[in-house]
């Protein structure tokens, strides 16, 4: 029987054809892995991804946001001063939240166009590795725009936070404060000088109410940026009050009761008497306030509190400090506290040499006077602050920014109102690359037993003013020099050891020759 080939549409196929001759929706297993890992990376271009996946128009929409903003921020970062943009950016709360804001939506949508883009462009059957290393690989890729923009979001937050923390108004300024006008192009403008009062406390369990150990006066010229710190020994006897202040009813010509009526225990002192300041919420600043400015002539604008015991947190959060240590320091020894006499025990010391020293270590550097006495502690205590002051390392301080703000807001206040900062800001720019000079009132310039304030007031004025002190030395060569205020002999017996060729003097020097 004759037998009729078969049609070709019956025939069987052939064995090991293409993909195309099996069928044009048939694809090998794991065909298209590739292209689908080049457009889900082109996707950390914003757009770009879209673009490449046949979303065209939103795609494109994506590529000229992303790129006007580039334009932008280049824009900002060559014009001006970036610095000073910055941190008046940082001092706003209202902007502070648009930022923050901004870098959340910016992320959600960044990460939803690499979403999208590995959607569109995934391989119709990949292996179980390549699905593996696919979901790797957008995690990856989602996680390099997610991570920070998290942190720049947090990091945002936080400053504003402290920001609302630290000057929310509740430290009331003293009355005739400088005030600068922040939207001014220049806010200083009409107020030549700024003083700032820098308080350490030390509130502790061994303490009788706030002892402030530390005070110091930055006065800062606003032209210049210039400044200069005064330090103020904390066993000045009889500072006057003004009469402005209650205190002056009850010492009228001045804080004169004994070795115990010294100017750290002024804060105490009108604490105990605080009926006699109805309506001040804080009589103890207050009156410290106005003791210091009686005493140095300066009007004090406004005053930094830090609690002694953050100090060591301060230090640590912001990675230690690199001091120079001229003399072998005890950590510890001295008084267990004024109601136990009994000798507080020495658990280490602070070898001589330049350093970095943390919490701990920096605290007892800036407090040790058991083997020196308080003017080389005061010495110290400026050294310290410039120190801090010149080694912020902007990388290191954002690592650790959470943990310094966290410590600033639990150990820091200030009268510095919100309004004011962006002029703060100006300021701050401004002593960048200006000098710091420092002027101690020590046992070798003044006698703190029996002080001559119009003597001290004189010395502050001529450290502010060289041409006044250049003036007044050149006139003293044709008149008798007046002689020098007496003073006691130091009341221990290790001798404070000053860095070659720097010594106590009653004109303002540079830090840097002092430390």
């Amino acid at each position: 029987m004759h037998m009729r080939p078969a049609s070709p549409k019956h025939r069987a196929p052939r064995s090991g054809g293409t993909a195309r001759q099996r069928g044009r929706h048939v694809s090998d297993y794991g065909d298209g892995f590739g292209r689908f890992a080049v457009l889900a990376t082109l996707a950390l271009l914003p757009g770009a991804g879209l673009v490449a996946t046949g979303r065209r128009r939103l795609g494109a929409l994506l590529l000229l946001v992303a790129g006007v903003g580039l334009a932008v921020l280049a824009a900002a970062a060559l014009t001006g001063d970036v610095i000073q943009r910055a941190l008046a950016v940082a001092v706003s709360r209202g902007r502070l939240l648009a930022i923050a804001a901004v870098i959340v939506v910016v992320g959600v949508v960044w990460c939803a166009t690499i979403l999208i883009t590995a959607w569109r462009a995934r391989p119709h059957r990949p292996t179980p590795f390549q699905a593996v290393v696919g979901l790797v690989l957008v995690g990856a890729l989602c996680s390099t725009v997610a991570l920070p923009s998290a942190k720049g979001a947090q990091l945002a937050l936080v400053q504003r936070d402290l920001v609302g923390s630290l000057f929310d108004g509740s430290t009331h300024s003293a009355k005739g404060a400088a005030n600068p006008n922040s939207r001014a192009r220049n806010p200083w403008k009409g107020i030549p000088r700024v003083n700032l009062l820098l308080l350490g406390s030390d509130s502790g369990s061994d303490r009788t109410g706030v002892r402030t150990d530390s005070m110091m006066v930055v006065s800062i010229d606003t032209k210049t940026g210039n400044a200069t710190l005064i330090g103020l020994p904390r066993n000045l006897q009889n500072v006057p009050f003004p009469e402005s202040n209650p205190l002056h009813q009850l010492w009228p010509n001045g804080f004169d009761c004994g070795s115990e009526c010294l100017l750290n225990a002024v804060w105490t002192q009108a604490v105990q008497h605080k009926d006699l300041f109805p309506g001040d919420p804080n009589p103890g600043l207050t009156t410290t306030r106005d003791a210091i400015s009686e005493v140095t002539g300066l009007s004090i604008d406004n005053v930094v509190t830090i609690d002694i015991a953050g100090f060591r947190e301060l230090v640590d959060a912001m990675g230690g400090v690199v001091v120079n240590v001229h003399q072998r320091l005890p950590i510890g020894g001295g008084k267990i506290s004024a109601s136990d006499p009994r000798p507080r025990p020495i658990t280490g010391w602070i070898e001589p040499g330049r350093q970095r020293l943390f919490g701990e270590r920096a605290m007892w550097f800036a407090r040790s006077r058991s083997s020196t006495d308080d003017y080389d502690r005061m010495r110290r205590q400026r050294c310290l602050v410039g120190d801090l002051v010149n080694q912020v390392n902007p990388v290191r301080v954002l690592n650790r920014y959470a943990q310094l703000a966290d410590v600033l807001k639990n150990n820091l206040t200030t009268d510095i109102q919100q309004d004011d900062l962006q002029a703060w800001v100006v300021l701050a720019d401004r002593m960048k690359k200006a000098r710091i000079n420092s002027l101690p009132l020590t046992n070798k310039v003044i006698n703190s037993a029996n002080p001559d304030f119009e003597a001290i007031r004189s010395y502050v004025a001529d450290a502010l003013a060289p041409k006044r002190a250049s003036s007044k030395s050149k006139s003293s060569k044709t008149t008798a020099s007046t002689p020098a205020p007496t003073t006691p002999a130091p009341t221990t017996p290790a001798a404070t050891t000053q860095k070659p060729g720097a010594t106590d003097s009653k004109e303002a020097q540079n830090l840097s020759d002092v430390c």
